[in-house]
């Protein structure tokens, strides 16, 4: 099991989760995070700074308190 990611970095694949479900329509959603997961992690590793504007932010904190309460 790989380390948990920041809130920024969370924030980024959810970006790049909802712009691949756009994309490609009719993978899952768990398809669609590993992916989106893979690939932060190859542009990270790149050397690219993944950045992700502040609404991405707090959503993706929303996202993570109603996902702890379910």
């Amino acid at each position: 099991m790989g380390t948990r990611p920041g809130i920024v970095a969370e924030a980024a694949i959810d970006v790049l989760a909802a712009r691949l479900s756009i994309e490609v329509p009719g993978l899952g959603q768990a398809e669609i995070y590993r992916i989106a997961r893979a690939q932060a992690t190859e542009l990270t590793r790149e050397g690219y700074r993944i950045t992700v504007p502040v609404t991405a932010v707090a959503t993706t904190v929303r996202r993570l308190k109603a996902n702890r309460t379910t």
